[in-house]
């Protein structure tokens, strides 16, 4: 039997289960005037800090009912994800064995066709310098753009997209304008008492936390 039967709609069954939270985070919420008055002493400050204090309070019970809601469902989606992953994943595998299998044919062919070109690029020139002709002009490099176009095998048609890629072979040889500053090592170093680093504007800055 379908365990959802005759069950109300999701949004419907959160406001049924929990219109006790809810009417709990409404009344947290109006201890906040929509215009607060100014901090002109620590008594002030203090009462502030109540007031978020008892803020963070509602809102870590409302943190934990949304958790405890959402861990059935994440549960259940991963559960579903893992059956159906055990039937497509196996597939997915062999259809990219299958299309390697395409794009080593595809890359011989394409060597074997700049190869020839070359040859006969080179042929030419031999011959315009026997009769002192001047060589024809190089074909320019053709411009590779990243644009599908349509092939076939055997009347299965497929869409193919030649592209220049990329690996890194020595990244201390790559140039600096292809390099990325190094946040995390920025923020361990400032951590380690660091306060001045070439380019870096290094401060300190006031973040108030409420326990």
């Amino acid at each position: 039997m379908n365990r959802h039967h005759n069950a109300p709609p999701l949004a419907e069954r959160l406001e049924i289960d929990h219109a006790a939270l809810a009417s709990q985070a409404a009344e947290a919420g109006d201890l906040v005037p929509d215009t607060l008055a100014a901090i002109t002493s620590d008594d002030d400050a203090g009462a502030y800090a109540e007031t978020a204090k008892a803020l963070k309070g509602v809102a870590s019970i409302v943190e934990a009912a949304r958790k405890k809601e959402k861990d059935q469902i994440l549960k259940d989606g991963r559960a579903i994800d893992a059956f159906f992953a055990g039937l497509s994943d196996p597939l997915k595998a062999k259809a990219d064995k299958v299309v390697g299998a395409i794009n080593t044919y595809q890359r011989a062919k394409l060597e074997a066709e700049r190869k020839a070109q070359a040859e006969a690029e080179e042929a030419a020139r031999k011959e315009a310098a026997l009769f002192d002709e001047p060589a024809p002009v190089a074909a320019a490099p053709v411009v590779v753009r990243e644009v599908a176009r349509v092939t076939s095998f055997s009347g299965v048609k497929a869409s193919a997209s030649l592209k220049w890629v990329h690996q890194i072979t020595d990244a201390a040889a790559v140039p600096r304008q292809y390099l990325m500053v190094n946040e995390v090592a920025i923020k361990a170093a400032i951590a380690g008492g660091i306060r001045e680093i070439p380019g870096v504007r290094i401060y300190e800055d006031v973040r108030t936390a409420i326990r």
